[in-house]
Order: C-alpha cells, then structure tokens, then sequence
C-alpha cells in the first residue's frame, strides 16, 4: 500500500469544492425585503445540497487517510488485523458523524447569512449528507471484518473521486454564475455559453461517478455533456444538481455493497445458492 499525493491533498480539496459552493449560494442569494424586513430569499436549494454532500465526501476522505497511511508505513505486506480494524471503525463512524455535522452547520450558516429561517437550507445540506453518512456508518460496523489480505484493494477502491468531485463543483459554479451574472460571468460576457459549459462538466461528472467500467464512462460521458449542455436553462439547472447528487448517493450505496460482499462472502453464496433453490 502506498500513500500518494492525492491522499494527503484530497480533503483539502474537497473542502475548498464545499466551501465554494456554500459561498456562492449564500452571495448571490436574491433577498426580497420590504421596509427593512426580509420576507422571501431565492438561492439555489439543490446547490447548498451538493455543499453538503462534498462536505460528507470530505469526511470520507479523512477516514481513508488513517488506515492507508497505517498501511503504507508497515514494512509488511499487511498490517495487524485488530489495529488496521479499529482505524477503519473509529474513522469511518467519526466521518458519519463529523460530516452530518458539518452539512447541518452548512444550513444554519446559509439561514444566518441570508437573514432568514434556516429550515429549507438544512433540509438540503443534511438530506443530501445523510445517505452518506448511512453508509459510512454501515462500512464502519462490517469493514474491520474484512480479511487483511484484500484492504489494500478495498482501500484502494474506497478513496473519493476528488478529480469527479472538482469537475462537478466548477459545473454547477458556473451554471450559477450565468444565473445570477455574478463572477466570472459578468467579467466576460456570454452567459449562455458559460452555462451550457457548466452543465457539460456537471454531466461529465455525473458519468464519471455513476460507474468504475471505462466502457460504459466513455459511452455515458460525452453523452451526457451533450444533452445536460443542451437541455440547460434556469428551470433544469436544479434537475441536474439532483442528478448528480442522485450519483454520489449510488457511489456510497456500491461502496457499502462492495464492503458488505467482502465482509461477509459466505453469505452472499448462500444467498445466490438459496435463489438458484427457488428457481430452480
């Protein structure tokens, strides 16, 4: 097991991926008031959602850090069971709890900022954090019983796709921008273009999150740059928000699959051996 740059690098990115995003639906927020009193904020819900979700993806990344830095400064093929296990529980039900955390901050944050009541905001951060934080936990309770022998390839399989992560953000950046005129929208002119090229890198995101086979990545992702590039106004930019955090959803819903499968092998051949029972 070796530890790479981008295992050192990746929540810092992740968070400065959440962060953008939060800070760009609370400053281009439309606040409506009427003498001196707020009575109606308009803001991108599904956007503070994806905010909320990175920072969750942010958690999971610390987690990944501590059992392959433990693995990589072994001189062993394969660390002590009981230690690597215990890093592997205490980081992944910590990231379940510190990233649910953290989405919900986000929403108070937002509600604060803009002067209003909080409640539609953390809806989205924590909705959007908590199936993640689900499986988190679940791959905190079955990953230490995962044989020593495979955690190099699970924990390999299990580091977030900071690159998806980066080209989702600066897609759903730049489809605000175009929105709202704001930022880098109102330096250069177009909104139109740069919107339709934020809903391209959002759909290649989506593409790339959706699955691991490069064959169905190269069939899907042009694919859906094209149609998310065309279909892209002020009505679908929130759609294809939630399509992408649809996405992330999957990705940890397969991860916790995958942990569950090599946790527990017996008991998916027994479950094949009972179908192929009742089929038969």
């Amino acid at each position: 097991m070796r530890l790479r740059v981008r295992d050192l690098t990746s929540a810092t990115v992740l968070t400065a991926c959440s962060l953008a995003l939060l800070l760009q639906a609370v400053l281009t927020a439309d606040i409506t008031t009427v003498e001196f009193r707020i009575i109606g904020v308009r803001t991108s819900l599904p956007q503070l959602g994806a905010a909320g979700a990175l920072a969750m993806l942010t958690a999971f990344a610390v987690a990944h850090l501590a059992p392959t830095t433990w693995l990589a400064g072994t001189p062993t093929t394969s660390a002590p069971e009981p230690a690597t296990g215990t890093l592997i529980r205490r980081g992944y039900l910590a990231a379940a709890v510190a990233g649910a955390v953290a989405a919900a901050l986000y929403g108070l944050a937002t509600g604060t900022s803009v002067g209003y009541d909080y409640s539609p905001y953390l809806k989205w951060t924590l909705g959007a954090a908590l199936p993640l934080a689900a499986c988190a936990t679940v791959i905190a309770a079955t990953a230490p019983r995962i044989p020593a022998t495979d955690l190099p390839t699970w924990l390999e399989r299990t580091r977030p796709a900071v690159v998806h992560a980066a080209i989702a953000t600066v897609g759903i950046y730049l489809m605000r921008a175009a929105l709202t005129i704001s930022p880098p929208v109102d330096w250069t002119g177009m909104p139109g273009l740069i919107g339709s090229a934020g809903a391209a890198l959002l759909g290649i995101a989506t593409a790339l999150t959706a699955s691991r086979s490069r064959t169905i990545r190269t069939i899907t992702a042009p694919g859906l740059a094209i149609g998310y590039a065309i279909v892209f106004t002020s009505n679908t930019s929130s759609a294809l928000i939630v399509g992408y955090l649809f996405t992330l959803t999957w990705w940890g819903i397969q991860l916790t699959a995958h942990t569950l499968r090599l946790a527990f092998p017996t008991a998916g051949q027994a479950l094949r051996h009972f179908i192929d029972k009742q089929t038969s």
